[in-house]
């Protein structure tokens, strides 16, 4: 640049000179360029078709404490619009978690059935890997127990879907109704996974394609932090990300209700396990696999809530808990199970307790974290935090968890979580009708029915878990 400015300076005689140099030292490409156009506008890191970007939501108990859940859990959240003759490819790779589902919720974040009775989730096991993908599905029956993930896989929404049907989910129920100011044809695709090995950040998210009726693939950037800031300056996205702020705070499409009703019969009673009704516990976004059986209790100063149960056999310690299961499987009875103290008013969390120094202290314990005895019995304490017996330790055989600092006063909840049952374990929750009391709860349970049992701090210290049981006897 600047060498014909220079060569006007010079004196005519010595021009013709210097011109000639030049043109010998210089390669053409390098000659002086033409003046630079504007850069363009970077276009916002979305697609052009909503919902623009793939996995707009993360769920977690640290990220949306709502409608009890599992702090083992983790979900990604895209909603779409379901438009005449379209579908979407979720092509992904088989994560190293010890449970993955995707399923489809209509506009009110309830799951549903084709018109031909196609359920709207398909679970890890069920899915078959891509033609030539380098590993089988790690949950497969036929599948070795240290079979490594990462096989590559393809699940589809679409319409006419039927039962059978590989890795395909209807993409609406066959009658979409209105939900408030959501339409009919909204859905949410919710990719669930339990106990990633490495943590939530290490699975690799899918993509997603949308296909429109003409057979256009436009495929999704996944969300990131601009790519939501750009949603927000999209007419047609603001809507639907005060949707998602809604579902985030609990609130949408209306709070999560309680797991007993305010009729003559009221609530169960306090300190026994009972089976509520799926519309309560397993209504909002709900995962098909799990079954609760719930126990409802008043936390007070100076006393603690002991519980004892025979743990169902699970792959708790197969690599820590955190990798694929070959599945229906003869050595276990569940894929996994978990405790969860919830505090029983909206929106329903699970209890966490922030602390300045320690981090937040959750009241769930996993399958893969809980201790047990030599019998397989699990003793779980709960207790507030200030009156935590000091033998109430993992070292002495007992799983404390806290009920809530925040709202001291409010009923709590404990879950008792059951995923996946095998086909042969008839004490499972699953097998529990919904809607049953502690006696026909505990008449399916059988042995693996909890044992509940009240008694104060100093009690407990005196005697330990086993004291507090045999008293209550």
């Amino acid at each position: 640049m600047g060498y014909g400015r220079a060569v006007k300076r010079l004196p005519l005689l010595l021009a013709p000179v210097l011109a000639a140099a030049l043109a010998v030292a210089l390669p053409a490409a390098q000659a002086a360029p033409s003046p630079a156009e504007p850069a363009a506008k970077p276009k916002p890191p979305v697609a052009d078709v909503f919902p623009y970007c793939s996995w707009w939501l993360e769920t977690t108990p640290q990220t949306m404490n709502v409608a009890f859940p599992d702090t083992s859990a983790t979900y990604w959240t895209t909603p779409y619009i379901a438009l005449p003759g379209m579908s979407i490819e979720v092509e992904g790779t088989f994560p190293e978690t010890r449970f993955l589902a995707f399923t489809a919720y209509n506009n009110a974040g309830g799951v549903y059935e084709s018109a031909t009775g196609a359920p709207s989730q398909v679970t890890d096991f069920d899915i078959v890997p891509a033609t030539g993908t380098p590993q089988p599905n790690p949950w497969a029956e036929t599948s070795a127990p240290d079979t490594p993930a990462g096989g590559t896989f393809t699940v589809t929404l679409r319409g006419d879907v039927d039962p059978g049907d590989v890795n395909a989910l209807p993409i609406l129920p066959p009658d979409p109704q209105p939900q408030g100011n959501a339409p009919a044809n909204l859905g949410f695709l919710v990719m669930r996974v339990y106990l990633p090995a490495g943590g939530a950040q290490d699975v690799a998210l899918p993509k997603l394609t949308v296909v429109d009726a003409q057979g256009k693939r436009t495929t999704l950037p996944t969300c990131s932090g601009k790519a939501i800031a750009a949603l927000g300056k999209i007419g047609k996205a603001k809507k639907f990300l005060s949707i998602m702020k809604q579902i985030k705070a609990g609130t949408w499409p209306s709070p999560q209700p309680a797991p007993c009703t305010t009729d003559p019969g009221g609530c169960p009673p306090e300190n026994s396990f009972f089976r509520a009704s799926a519309s309560t516990t397993n209504g909002f976004f709900p995962n098909n696999a799990n079954a609760y059986a719930s126990m409802l209790f008043t936390p007070t100063p100076g006393e603690v809530v002991v519980i004892k149960m025979l743990a169902p056999t699970s792959p708790w310690n197969v690599e820590g808990g955190t990798t694929p299961v070959p599945w229906p499987n003869d050595d276990y009875q569940l894929r996994y199970w978990s405790v969860c103290n919830n505090v029983y008013a909206p929106p329903y969390p699970a209890v966490a307790n922030p602390n300045p120094k320690k981090g937040t202290t959750y009241g769930c314990v996993a399958d893969n974290a809980a201790v047990r005895d030599d019998e397989g019995y699990v003793t779980i304490a709960i207790s507030p935090p200030k009156s935590r017996p000091s033998n109430a330790t993992t070292a002495k055989g007992v799983n404390w968890l806290p009920t809530s600092v925040s709202k001291p006063k409010d009923t709590e909840m404990v879950a008792l979580r059951n995923m996946l049952s095998s086909e042969g374990f008839a004490n499972a929750i699953q097998n529990v009708p919904s809607g049953s009391d502690a006696a026909a709860t505990a008449a399916v349970m059988g042995d693996y029915y909890p044992e509940v049992a009240v008694c104060t701090t100093a009690e407990f210290e005196s005697g330990g878990a086993a004291g507090c049981l045999s008293a209550n006897q």
